[in-house]
This record gives C-alpha cells, structure tokens and sequence, in this order.
C-alpha cells in the first residue's frame, strides 16, 4: 500500500503504478522537484520493486539513492521533496498464474509465463492498445502476433512497421500514405500502414525509436481514429489496433524528452513485460521440446534436451529465446554429440577457438572476429546440412529468407547451389 500526501492510498500489484507530475500517472505529485514520469512501483516475487526512470532529482528509500530496490518491509519513499508511505498488505493476495502452458507459438511452464498468457489471453478479446517491453529475442512480435491471431480481428490483415528503420523524410509517408506528387520521388498516390492496417492490427516494432517529430502525429491518430496523408487536404477514417513493442526504457525516454509521454500512455494502455530467458530456464525444456517438433526433428528432443541442460547448463543466453531456437535448430542438424553443440557457442568462451582471451587485442576487433568466426560455422553447418536450401534454411533458424541471403554471400556460399525450393 502506497500513501501520498492529499490523495488515497493505492494498493500496488502486478501492473505498474507510475508517480510523477505527468497528470497521466497513477501517482500525480504536485512538486516542482518531482520529474514528469519518476518512479514507477510494482509487485514482484516476495516484495514491490520500486524503479526510478531516470529522475532528475532521484528515488530514495529512506535516505538511500537508488536505481532499483525491492521493498518488503515498511518504509518511507522520497521523490523531490516529498514523501511517500510504504505499508505491506497484511495478507498476500493470491495471483492466478492460469493453467496454460501456451499460447500460439509462445511455450511456457514457469508460473511467470503461465500467468503472462492468462493475461494475454484476457486482452486478446479486447481492442485495447498494447504495449510490450523485453529485451532482444524474448519474442515479443510472437505475442503481438499471437494476440492478433486470438482476437476478433484474426482475419484481417496484421502489419508489422520497425520504427527504427523508418527513413526521416519519408517516416510520415510510410505511416499516414501520401498524394501523387506530395514531395520529390511521389509518382503515385499511395497508402501507408494505418490504410494497410485498417480493420486490423498495426505492430509498432521499436517504439522508442520512432522520429520525435512524428510522435505528435501518431498521437493524434490513435486518439482521433483518422489520418492525413502527406499533401492530402482532408482526413480519412482508419479502424486499426495498435501493438507496439520496445527494448528501450521508455520512462527515462520520456524524462530525457525523447519521448512524449502522452503516447505512451495512450499506447500503454495494458503493458506486458516478456522476461528474458535467463530468468524462466525452467522454460528451456519445453521451448528446445517444441522447435525439434517445428523443425521435424521430434526424434532427437531427448537428446537436445540433455545437451543444452549439461552443456549449456551455464550460458545466460543474451539472445534469449531467439538464440536458444538457432542453437537447437542448428544442434538438431549436427553429428550427435556434445562436441556438435559446444561448438555453437564461441562467445561463450571469449574467442573461436574456445581459448582464453587476448586482452592485447582491442574490444572492438575481438568481438568482430569472434562473430565473425561464430557466423561462418553457424552458416556454414546450416547451409551443408540444407544442401543448400534457403527456405529450410529459414524455416531452421527462425529467419526471413532475405535475412540469410547476405550471409551465404558473405561467406561464399551462394554460389555452391543454394536454391529457394
């Protein structure tokens, strides 16, 4: 239980509570000392994590400064000059993790998981905004994608737009469309991904790298259900859920400036956090059980699994769900063994060879030469035991076809009779 000066107490849970001077927050604080998005409380584990984003005067519990703190036992928060109660509830309150261990493509048994796709679940029927926090290859397209599919938007179209690789100028074009002859290079009247998007869902992959000047424009979308596009005169109606997803901290954004936190909390509307895999391994067997089966390769699940429970047994998997499904992909085409696997991984050991690191070498050139080592084998394993088919290939490794094209050039291989049948 929170308390705050002149306003109710507020019982924190699974979902976050923001307190900030921002009138979006949960926690409105009328101080000047206070950012505009400050802190932000949550239950997790056996206490509340309690975050600060990036404040300008910083988060204190009890006279301490701190980035992060998980509280469990009464005390007192200080954000700018004012102070915040802290009580635990006497009585835990029970969280209903559900019984799935599934949902769509995404694999889980752990109660984290299991209480994530309960929840998806629950929004997918809604038309709610959502937004979706992880790290790298946690899979949060998968959910974007598999809450589309669940939801009674299912059959019309899903469109998935990278906002860090929109092009500046033509970042409004490709969002809101634009009129025959509108800017240099405009030939035709075109639509943009709200228009492609319409009756269904628009994924908004790296939300926090979406262009500053384009946020206001988004927002008036989304609040006002319409667009413009570039050199039109006139709105027209768009009916278009957004998904939006980010491995950025959109809190420090927002106190930074880089971020408007009116959209933020226009497209957070419910907020899903995908934990990274190193914090759900209870989750690996499963997961390595289900790409075997992907990949037609039921045969060896037992085996993999074994592999990667001994060999792998210390690797936090920084690529997280991603890199697990290209290790047991790859893995699952190798010689039995686990020799076959310990080679999969040369980052792990700082170096291709498995050797001990060459601190004479500069970070920036043994890294290079670390991917560049692991990449050759990696592809050069997955071309030979595809014969050379791309869209095995793809379908192994969890890439788009035009993702593994560059790399069979790179390494010479395109020309030993890769094919796409």
């Amino acid at each position: 239980m929170l308390t705050a000066p002149d306003a109710p107490a507020v019982r924190i849970n699974v979902e976050p509570v923001f307190i900030g001077r921002d009138p979006s927050c949960q926690v409105v604080i009328d101080d000047p000392e206070v950012s505009s998005i400050h802190c932000e409380l949550r239950a997790e584990g056996q206490g509340v994590l309690v975050k600060d984003l990036g404040s300008r005067n910083g988060t204190f519990v009890g006279s301490v400064r701190i980035k992060e703190a998980v509280l469990t036992a009464a005390t007192t928060l200080q954000v700018g000059s004012t102070r915040l109660g802290f009580e635990p509830g006497g009585k835990k309150e029970r969280v209903d993790v559900g019984f799935e261990d599934s949902f769509g493509p995404l694999v889980g048994a752990s109660p984290r998981m299991r209480h994530l796709f309960r929840m998806l679940a629950e929004i997918a029927s809604t038309d709610l905004s959502m937004l979706i926090n992880g790290e790298t290859g946690c899979g949060k397209e998968l959910v974007a994608h598999a809450v589309h599919e669940k939801g009674p938007r299912a059959k019309a179209p899903f469109v998935v737009v990278d906002c860090g690789s929109i092009p500046g100028p033509l970042a409004e074009s490709l969002l809101f469309g634009h009129e025959k002859g509108a800017f240099t290079g405009a030939n035709e009247r075109r639509a943009g991904a709200f228009h492609e998007a319409n009756k269904g869902t628009l994924f908004l992959d790296e939300l926090g790298e979406l262009p500053l000047e384009l946020q206001p424009k988004l927002l008036r979308a989304l609040s006002e259900k319409q667009v413009k596009r570039v050199g039109a005169q006139h709105y027209e109606p768009v009916d278009v859920r957004i998904i939006a997803a980010t491995r950025r901290d959109l809190g420090q954004a927002m106190n930074a400036g880089r971020f408007r936190s009116d959209l933020f909390f226009r497209i957070a509307q419910v907020r899903v956090e995908m934990p990274p895999l190193r914090d759900r391994r209870e989750d690996i067997e499963a997961l390595v059980r289900a790409v075997c089966e992907r990949i037609g390769r039921s045969d060896r699940a037992d085996e993999l699994v074994a592999l990667v429970g001994t060999t792998l047994s210390q690797h936090d998997w920084p690529g997280n769900v991603r890199e697990l499904v290209n290790v047991t992909s790859v893995a699952a085409s190798l010689p039995a063994g686990a020799e076959s696997l310990a080679q999969l991984l040369p980052l792990e050991r700082g170096s291709p060879s498995g050797d001990a690191v060459d601190f004479s070498t500069p970070y920036g050139e043994a890294k290079r030469t670390a991917i560049s080592a692991f990449e050759s084998r990696y592809f050069g394993d997955l071309f030979r035991a595809t014969s050379g088919n791309v869209s095995e290939m793809a379908r192994r490794s969890g890439m788009e076809r035009h993702h593994i094209r560059p790399f069979l050039r790179k390494l010479g291989l395109s020309k030993s009779g890769a094919s796409d049948s």
